[in-house]
């Protein structure tokens, strides 16, 4: 007998799993986002792309994930600087491009058209490149919070528009509560401070002036963009100049609130795509697949117990790729909203008719 919850038990369900992780995230915000990325993440990648690839990525055509995974490899040897005289705005571009190229591909088949529409948004792409919003969007937060916050609420919201149900409603109301939440209660007890290993895993300001690896550059650039911190100028004295933007970072109470909605909202993000087993079935795959999928997991999570930005380059590619796979999904999210949105419309005013010529 097969275990199957409810709409509404799943959705009660999320409602709990968004509260832990919550918590999680208010008293170790780094430690919270540090063990679900290496925890959770490399499970969700696999099984994920996996459930995608036997659904055709929702798309049109049988290989229209090829272009997605091909710009998943190019950004990839971008990012390790194995691309000759690339221009930095490349991936930029090409994570633009994709994001277009999905909703070509879930709505449109003639390949004439497609080849048009997706030249069309590569030149236009070099109109907005110098954007702040364009690169902030596209390069910074759509393979990060866009993919991990915003998609989600999307998806939460979809689900409770299908459903109509209290439940549905409910778990995104919490869910975009408990999101303000980081920014108006204090995060911690007041005494937190991260451990060298933390700082070393999640990133940091180097002496030279350069990041290094991890996700503390997505920090810095969330406070510089909305202007909640400008960092100065170097001083002459260089080195205090870092210990200072790392102390800030890692230490004040605005970036502790960032960090700590980040955490909540990669794992939950994790927690939200498990809960639902029982409903996409993810699982019913071959046995040989499964079994490839928990050693490559296993596999991973010792990568990042030895060292953590070991793990994280070897993850680049699969993580990055399993956002520009899940891009047709998203605009069919999109579309689907615009549906339901539009269906309650109809019924609203179908009703409002029935009820007009009941007293006529």
């Amino acid at each position: 007998m097969k275990f199957k919850l409810s709409v509404d038990q799943i959705n009660y369900l999320n409602i709990g799993l968004m509260i832990v992780a919550a918590v999680f995230a208010f008293y170790r915000p780094f430690e919270t986002f540090l063990f679900a990325y290496a925890f959770f993440g490399p499970a969700h990648y696999l099984t994920e792309i996996s459930w995608l690839h036997d659904r055709n990525y929702f798309t049109k055509r049988n290989y229209d994930w090829i272009f997605l995974l091909l710009a998943g490899i190019i950004i990839t040897l971008a990012n390790f600087n194995l691309i000759p005289n690339l221009p930095n705005e490349a991936s930029t571009i090409l994570i633009f491009v994709s994001f277009i190229s999905a909703l070509i591909f879930v709505t449109i088949k003639n390949i004439v058209l497609r080849i048009v529409l997706i030249v069309a948004s590569a030149l236009s792409s070099k109109l907005f490149i110098g954007s702040i919003i364009f690169n902030s969007v596209f390069g910074a937060f759509m393979p990060t919070l866009i993919h991990v916050f915003v998609f989600t609420g999307l998806f939460i919201l979809v689900g409770a528009l299908k459903g109509r149900s209290l439940s549905g409603i409910l778990s995104l109301g919490v869910f975009i509560i408990v999101a303000i939440s980081f920014f108006y209660l204090p995060i911690s007890n007041g005494n937190y401070k991260p451990t060298d290993y933390v700082m070393n895993s999640y990133g940091h300001l180097k002496n030279d002036g350069s990041f290094s690896d991890g996700f503390i550059s997505l920090n810095h650039h969330i406070l510089s963009v909305f202007n909640l911190h400008d960092f100065g100028k170097p001083t002459v004295n260089f080195q205090q100049f870092v210990d200072g933007f790392n102390n800030y970072l890692f230490q004040n109470p605005l970036s502790l609130s960032i960090m700590a909605f980040i955490g909540f909202a990669y794992l939950y993000h994790y927690l939200n795509w498990f809960s639902k087993t029982s409903v996409i079935q993810w699982h019913n795959i071959p046995r040989s697949r499964f079994i490839g999928i928990i050693v490559l997991w296993l596999l991973s999570i010792g990568l990042y117990s030895i060292d953590y930005a070991i793990g994280l380059q070897w993850l680049f590619f699969l993580s990055f790729t399993h956002v520009l796979l899940e891009f047709p999904l998203n605009q069919l999210t999109f579309i689907n909203i615009g549906k339901e949105i539009s269906s309650i419309f109809k019924q609203q005013k179908s009703n409002a008719t029935k009820v007009q010529n009941k007293y006529e």
